[in-house]
């Protein structure tokens, strides 16, 4: 059959146009455009001094050490550069069961010092300037997709009062939490805030978006950094709670604590927002950038303090692993569904 002018001249503008379009749809779906149209917005409690930053900031301030026999450490690099930390453990700590092998130790300042170390952390963090940057991955399993915006912070110091004081705290160094939107064809359908050991989920249509964008709105909470879906104060689930901080609390007759957060006027998210502070995106796999295999922890030991007739300054854990070596990377979807729907 033969076609018009006016028909060969339609099918051509036709492929054009479809040479315009299919390359953008399929930009639109990559991970870092994903990552970029729901990255959370931030907004942080008026008394927090740290922001979401660089892991690189850390490293650069910070000595690796070894653990070379149980609660013996040894620097092993007094200058680590963050593309050479070392991603397996050493024969002597896989001999001898020492997990964690290493840690980045900040140190000029220490946890034991609670409250009083914060402005030791703060000159450190801030020299040199650090970039504001959250670590975003993208999974895929079948029709569902998973994003994961990783948030590391300086210094994490929980204080039990607000404003923070030296009644009871809980203090490391380095800090990861992590927000999660859920996609099933492409749409929002569900996101997830971490909170301590654990975190709440919300369905999409319950969650609040920043100006009713795309942008969910995440409420952090002074010193921890938990994530949550608004403001005030918020009670931490049990199992997160350290065994002597729960017996402290009975003793006293006090009630369990909470995280406690009150927006200040620091907002952090998507470039392009009035009333945002700029945060990049920045693409992080199993295996990529090199520090995501780092074979210790982002902080030397965790301290608890209580008043000195109950126990004063003691040990209470170590610092967290690099996102690869948390539950919530290894097993996201799991994980996610494992907390409770808000």
């Amino acid at each position: 059959m033969t076609r018009s002018p006016t028909y060969r001249l339609l099918a051509a503008l036709a492929a054009v146009a479809s040479l315009a379009i299919w390359p953008s749809v399929a930009h639109a779906d990559d991970g870092q455009s994903l990552l970029q149209r729901y990255q959370p917005v931030t907004v942080m409690d008026g008394q927090e001094l740290f922001t979401p930053t660089d892991v690189g900031s850390f490293v650069q301030d910070a000595v690796l050490e070894t653990q070379t026999a149980p609660n013996v450490w040894t620097v092993a690099d007094a200058d680590p550069e963050i593309g050479n930390l070392p991603t397996k453990p050493t024969q002597a700590c896989i001999d001898q069961g020492l997990d964690p092998c290493y840690r980045l130790n900040q140190p000029d300042c220490s946890p034991a010092a609670g409250p009083a170390g914060l402005s030791c952390y703060v000159n450190a963090w801030q020299d040199p300037s650090p970039a504001s940057v959250v670590y975003g991955r993208k999974v895929e399993r079948g029709d569902t997709t998973l994003l994961q915006y990783w948030y590391f912070s300086y210094d994490d110091l929980y204080s039990y009062m607000y404003p923070p004081d030296d009644t009871i705290w809980q203090d490391h160094e380095g800090d990861w939490e992590m927000v999660s939107v859920l996609l099933r064809h492409g749409k929002p359908v569900e996101a997830g805030y971490s909170q301590h050991c654990t975190g709440e989920r919300r369905a999409w249509a319950d969650v609040n978006t920043y100006n009713s964008t795309t942008h969910p709105i995440v409420y952090v909470a002074n010193g921890s950094h938990a994530n949550l879906f608004a403001p005030r104060e918020h009670p931490i689930a049990l199992q997160c709670i350290p065994a002597q901080a729960i017996q402290l609390l009975n003793l006293l007759g006090l009630p369990m604590p909470n995280d406690h957060a009150y927006p200040g006027n620091v907002v952090m998210g998507p470039g392009g927002l009035a009333g945002v502070t700029p945060t990049q995106v920045v693409d992080v796999t199993e295996d990529s950038p090199r520090w995501m295999r780092f074979a210790g922890v982002f902080g030397e030991l965790q301290m608890f303090h209580a008043p000195p007739q109950y126990g004063g300054t003691v040990p209470s854990g170590y610092s967290p692993p690099s996102p690869r070596h948390q539950d919530t990377w290894k097993h996201p979807l799991a994980t996610l569904h494992s907390w409770p729907l808000v």
